[in-house]
């Protein structure tokens, strides 16, 4: 079993995904060049750190115990 990646390399690798998507996505809509670069660069900037900062809280939201005892 693989070990899962940590919470920044998962939002790098899924923001990058996303970006590309999104430059991809605003070149078929017939946008030029540095409009699409400008899109995806917001994109990157955006997106990574709420990638990140969401899978750190769900991370330790399953790593901590329970606070009601029975």
């Amino acid at each position: 079993m693989t070990t899962p990646l940590s919470p920044l390399k998962r939002a790098l690798r899924n923001s990058g995904i996303l970006t590309l998507l999104v430059g991809a996505l605003t070149q078929y809509q017939g946008s030029d060049l540095q409009e699409t670069l400008t899109a995806m660069l917001f994109t990157l900037v955006v997106i990574t750190p709420a990638l990140w900062l969401s899978y750190r809280w769900t991370q330790k939201l399953f790593k901590s115990p329970p606070d009601d005892p029975k």
